[in-house]
C-alpha cells in the first residue's frame, strides 16, 4: 500500500456497525491485528504461546473492470465528446452529463453541458430539449455552457460535475461545479462557479463565483452528510508560478457549510515516488462508495509525461483526508486498449443489473498533447457490487474482527467462493482478560457455510439468521475462508 497520510479520523473500540449500512475492505480497518506471539504474560501463562487473534491467509485485492468493445456514447451531433461526465441512477432511469465542444474557424469554442437519459445504461437518447440555441437551433440537448448568462452562457461548462444535494431546497436539489473565467485584468483564471437546478436540466447560475482560485481539470463537489459540509476536490499544482500553476499537478480539497463560498483548498494527494519524474495527477475521479460506512474512491488519471498518456488508477479512504494506493498498477490503462491512449474515469457510481456496478470512462487515441483530428468516446466500465477491492484467501484464511457492537437481526455477505471454497462465521463473546468464548448456537461448526456467489446472502447457523439476542452487546465476528473472496458485510 502507498500512503499519502497516515492520519485515521472515528477510531473506537468497540466498533458500531450501523444497521444496512455496508462495510468494505478498502484497507485492514476492520481487521483485528492480533499477535503471533501474545503480549501479555497472564495471556502466556494460561494459553501458552498460540498466537492470539492473528489473521492469516487474506489478502486484499484490488480488481480490474470489464469494459466492452463498443462505446455508451460516441459520435456526438454537437462536436467532440469531452473527457468529463456525470453519471447517475435517478428516478428509475439512468442520467448522464457529458461535454461537447467544436471549432470556430480554428479556435475551439467553449464547453457545452449536454444531457442524455437511458433505461439500461448502454442504450441512450438525446432528448430535444429546446433550451438553448447553438448555430441557428434549439433543437438539441444543451443545458449549460453557453447562450444566456445565467445558463453559463459567459463562462463555458469546462470541468463540469453535477450532483445530488440532499441538504438543499426543491429548486436547488442538483447542484453543479465548473471552470470559468476570472475577472478581466486578474492574474488568476480558470476561478471554480456554481449552478442549482430542481431537476438536472433547468439550470441557474450562481452570480458570483464559489472559489477564486486557478484550477483545471474536472473538479468533483459533493455534500457530506456525516461533517454536514460540502467538499470540493480540485487542480493544484506544485511548486507553482505567480499564476498559480506550472509545477507537478496535485488534488487539493476545501470544504465549506455553504455551497456558494469556499475557502482556499488545501494539498490532498501529491504525486508518489515510485511513480518517477515525469507523473502528475491529472484528474481525482472522486466518488462516496455507495452504501457504505467510512468508505471513499478515487479514480485519477495519471498523466505520464514522458510518453503523453494517461491511465487510471484507485485510491481509497475511511475519512476521505487519508487517502493510499493499494496496487502501483493501473486499473484501466493502454495495456488492454492499445489504440486508446488518453483515458480518464468519469463522475458517478451506478447499479446495474446481475449485481453489476458501472461507472464511465473516457477513451481517446489521441495522445494528451497530440494534434490529429479524432473522435473520443464514453465507454461503461463494469464490475461487480463492492468489487473495487476485497478481502481474499487464495486457500486457507481467518481473520477476527475488533470488539464490535451492531443493530440489526441478521448479518449478510457479499461474497464468492470458488471451486470447493466456503465461509463461515463465527460470534464470540467479549470477556474480561481477553478471553473469548464462541457464543452457543453460532459457533463455526453450527454454521452453515456460505458457497458459490452470494450477493447478500444472509449467514444462518442450523438454518437460523436471528442474531436479535446479540444485539447491542458486545461481540467479535471469526470469519474462516477456503478459496473464498469477501467483497462487503452488513447487518440487517
Amino acid at each position: 500500500m502507498f500512503y499519502t497520510n497516515i492520519v485515521m479520523s472515528r477510531d473506537f473500540i468497540p466498533y458500531f456497525f450501523i444497521r444496512g449500512r455496508k462495510n468494505v475492505f478498502v484497507d485492514w480497518h476492520f481487521v483485528e491485528p492480533g499477535y503471533g506471539l501474545p503480549f501479555w504474560k497472564f495471556y502466556q501463562d494460561k494459553h501458552g504461546t498460540r498466537p492470539w487473534l492473528s489473521p492469516y491467509g487474506v489478502r486484499l485485492i484490488v480488481a480490474r473492470p470489464e469494459i466492452p468493445p463498443s462505446a455508451m456514447l460516441s459520435n456526438d451531433p454537437l462536436g467532440l465528446i469531452g473527457a468529463y461526465s456525470t453519471l447517475m441512477y435517478d428516478g428509475g432511469r439512468y442520467r448522464l452529463w457529458y461535454i461537447t465542444y467544436d471549432f470556430d474557424k480554428g479556435e475551439q469554442e467553449p464547453d457545452k453541458l449536454c444531457y442524455a437519459e437511458s433505461s439500461d445504461c448502454r442504450n441512450w437518447t438525446r432528448p430535444v430539449l429546446g433550451l438553448i440555441g447553438y448555430k441557428g437551433s434549439k433543437d438539441n440537448n444543451i443545458v449549460y455552457g453557453i447562450g444566456p448568462k445565467e445558463k453559463g452562457g459567459d463562462l463555458g461548462a469546462h470541468g463540469g460535475t453535477v450532483f445530488i444535494d440532499p441538504s438543499a431546497s426543491p429548486e436547488a436539489r442538483y447542484k453543479f461545479v465548473h471552470l470559468g473565467s476570472s475577472d478581466k485584468g486578474s492574474t488568476l483564471y480558470h476561478w471554480l462557479y456554481g449552478a442549482v437546478s430542481p431537476d438536472g436540466i433547468h439550470w441557474k447560475r450562481l452570480p458570483e463565483p464559489i472559489l477564486k482560485y486557478t484550477s483545471d481539470t474536472q473538479s468533483v463537489c459533493h455534500f457530506d452528510r456525516e461533517s454536514g459540509q460540502y467538499v470540493l476536490y480540485l487542480r493544484g499544482w506544485s511548486p507553482k508560478n505567480r499564476l498559480g500553476s506550472g509545477g507537478r499537478r496535485i488534488i487539493k480539497y476545501s470544504q465549506s457549510r455553504v455551497f456558494k463560498k469556499f475557502p482556499p483548498p488545501r494539498p490532498l494527494i501529491s504525486p508518489l515516488p515510485q511513480w518517477g519524474p515525469s507523473t502528475d495527477i491529472y484528474t481525482n475521479g472522486y466518488n462516496p462508495w455507495p452504501g457504505a460506512e467510512m468508505a471513499h474512491l478515487m479514480f485519477p488519471a495519471l498523466y505520464h509525461r514522458d510518453k503523453d498518456t494517461l491511465d487510471i488508477h484507485l485510491a481509497t479512504s475511511r475519512d476521505s483526508r487519508s487517502w493510499f494506493f493499494h496496487d502501483a498498477e493501473p486499473i484501466v490503462s493502454d495495456r488492454e486498449n492499445a489504440e486508446k491512449v488518453a483515458i480518464y474515469a468519469g463522475v458517478g457510481i451506478v447499479p446495474m443489473e446481475d449485481g453489476r456496478w458501472g461507472f464511465p470512462v473516457f477513451f481517446s487515441k489521441r495522445a494528451h498533447n497530440e494534434y490529429v483530428e479524432e473522435r473520443p468516446s464514453l465507454y461503461l466500465a463494469t464490475l461487480r457490487e463492492d468489487g473495487f477491492i476485497f478481502l481474499e484467501a487464495s486457500m486457507r484464511g481467518e481473520f477476527y474482527t475488533y470488539p464490535c457492537i451492531f443493530a440489526g437481526d441478521r448479518l449478510m455477505l457479499n461474497a464468492q467462493s470458488f471451486t470447493g471454497g466456503e465461509i463461515g462465521v463465527e460470534i464470540l463473546e467479549v470477556k474480561p482478560r481477553l478471553e473469548l468464548t464462541p457464543i452457543e448456537g453460532f459457533t463455526l461448526d453450527k454454521c452453515d457455510v456460505v458457497r458459490g456467489p452470494s450477493i447478500w446472502k444472509t449467514v444462518t447457523w442450523n438454518g437460523s439468521g436471528d442474531l436479535s439476542k446479540l444485539s447491542g452487546k458486545i461481540v467479535r465476528l471469526r470469519f474462516h475462508l477456503i478459496r473464498s473472496r469477501i467483497y462487503a458485510f452488513k447487518f440487517e
